[in-house]
């Protein structure tokens, strides 16, 4: 006796030059596996929390962050944490909690009189510092299944469902961690580029490595038995050992993204100039 399943049809109506461009992605053929494939990443992107990391003093920035915590220092318009938060709202990623920690008050003032549309904001509080390791583990009642992690002092238009669509490739081989990693001058990843993963670790920049750890992280909830201590961090206690397990990948985008971590008044003062010549317009 066959077996039926129900179908729903819903007519869609395009303008013309969205038809246009449509086709042009997707190719005569392929529309409506491309529409649908669209919609299946769009609505399991929905159901990933993210968690943003901003609860560091950010001492290199004295006297600024005295008062203000710096990834509430303004870059044109609006403070560095909002373009992350804006980041994960472009990607229908709209569960996101703001680990705070320094001055938190300052970020939860600002963020709840400002309107996020379709975003729902939580804050989830540290009341001494727990560093990078701590502040997830922290966070660990909020995730059940795969979860983002990212810093708040960085600005980035990384592509996160390519991120997301690499880190299910890693699941598959084992993998319970993947990292945003970038060619860089202070490298601290040893990757193998054939299978992406990375095999050391370390917390400082290194002779003859040539990847640099680039602050947004996804992870399976099999990340939290190894961080086993309440302070702790994820480059120094958490990392290496992800790698030494061969647990830990590393995902280097095939095209160009921007990229400013914020931690320093030299690279404040590269973000300001980059809003001005317009590169952050993105």
């Amino acid at each position: 006796m066959s077996k039926h399943r129900d179908i729903h049809k819903y007519t869609i109506e395009f303008t013309e030059n969205f038809w246009i461009n449509l086709l042009e992605v997707a190719g005569h053929g392929n529309v409506k596996q491309f529409i649908i494939q669209a919609l299946k990443v769009a609505l399991e992107a929905r159901t990933i929390k993210s968690l943003i990391l901003c609860g560091g003093k950010g001492t290199s920035f004295r006297p600024l962050s005295v008062a203000t915590p710096a990834v509430m220092l303004p870059i044109g318009y609006q403070p560095i944490l909002e373009y992350s938060i804006d980041l994960l709202r472009k990607h229908a990623l709209t569960e996101i909690f703001l680990s705070v920690g320094y001055r938190k008050e300052h970020i939860q003032y600002l963020i709840t009189e400002k309107d996020f549309p379709g975003v729902n904001l939580g804050f989830i509080s540290e009341e001494e510092p727990l560093d990078t390791a701590g502040a997830v583990l922290n966070a660990k009642k909020q995730f059940k299944s795969t979860f983002l992690v990212m810093n708040g002092d960085l600005i980035t238009n990384l592509d996160l469902n390519k991120l997301l669509e690499f880190h299910r490739t890693v699941v598959k081989e084992g993998g319970i961690a993947t990292m945003f990693v970038l060619e860089h001058d202070d490298s601290q990843v040893e990757l193998n580029p054939e299978v992406n993963q990375i095999t050391s670790f370390v917390n400082s920049s290194k002779k003859g490595f040539n990847y640099v750890n680039a602050g947004v992280y996804i992870f399976e909830p099999e990340i939290f038995p190894y961080i086993d201590k309440q302070v702790s961090s994820l480059e120094k206690d958490i990392f290496p050992v992800l790698s030494e397990e061969g647990l830990l990948y590393g995902y280097l985008p095939e095209t160009q993204v921007y990229w400013n971590h914020i931690n320093s008044p030299k690279k404040y003062k590269e973000g300001w100039a980059d809003f001005l010549s317009g590169k952050l317009d993105f």
